[in-house]
């Protein structure tokens, strides 16, 4: 069974802006995995919008510009957050066994829904791609990440990056055993090309293939197991 790889875009970003995002990436990935570009269920407000380019730098994403949540001034509470939970769950059972790329925001949602179905509150997910992001810190969702997630996860985030400072605390909530950490020499970005991008391809390739060896709904970070493949040696922040 080919396992498919749900790519979840960066706040004011869209499913096609990540694809042309991830530029060179994206065919070297198609040959592992079918690569899907969803949506996020929100339109980001104008003044989000505003305020995140005053923070980032950078240019505005071609429209719509969508967010999978919008947060408090304080972080403890994520609007939009069920739609967008229930959103992806209709994903995932479209494609069983499926792996996450998640990218800024996105890689918060990914790591948010992983921590739910290790803990057999969502569909089993194979392995996890968290880039430039950070631990999501709802009230809602903290609960779900007191205790190390075992699912296979491939930690990403440029060293020139201002989100740096929260791949650490995001790699934490995963368990050492399970998780590799990369670092490249790159801002607030999926590396396209060099060694991180080797790192992602070589990553998914071999967690996508271990999907063969399990039965159609299930996959090497099935909710309930308590295992995961060992991958391979080697406005607020929660709305960008």
């Amino acid at each position: 069974m080919r396992s498919a790889l749900l790519s979840l875009h960066g706040f004011t970003m869209n499913g096609p802006s990540l694809r042309r995002h991830l530029g060179e990436l994206e065919p070297r990935l198609s040959k592992h995995v079918d690569l899907v570009f969803p949506n996020a269920p929100h339109t980001a407000s104008e003044a989000s919008v505003l305020a995140l380019l005053q923070r980032m730098g950078g240019t505005r994403s071609a429209p719509p510009q969508l967010e999978w949540w919008n947060a408090s001034d304080d972080g403890r509470v994520y609007q939009g957050w069920e739609a967008t939970r229930e959103s992806l769950r209709t994903e995932v059972l479209r494609h069983p066994a499926a792996g996450l790329l998640g990218f800024s925001q996105g890689a918060a949602v990914a790591a948010a829904v992983a921590a739910l179905a290790c803990r057999g509150a969502f569909p089993p997910l194979s392995f996890v791609v968290l880039v430039a992001g950070f631990a999501p810190r709802s009230a809602e969702l903290l609960p779900l990440l007191d205790e190390p997630l075992t699912i296979p996860s491939l930690h990403i985030w440029g060293q020139d990056d201002a989100f740096a400072k929260h791949g650490p605390g995001l790699a934490s909530k995963f368990s050492s055993l399970t998780r590799r950490i990369v670092t490249w020499k790159g801002g607030h970005s999926v590396p396209a090309s060099g060694d991180a991008a080797d790192a992602i391809v070589e990553f998914v390739r071999n967690h996508a293939a271990d999907v063969a060896a399990f039965p159609p709904g299930r996959g090497p970070g099935d909710a309930g197991s308590g295992t995961g493949g060992a991958p391979p040696a080697g406005h607020s922040d929660e709305g960008a």
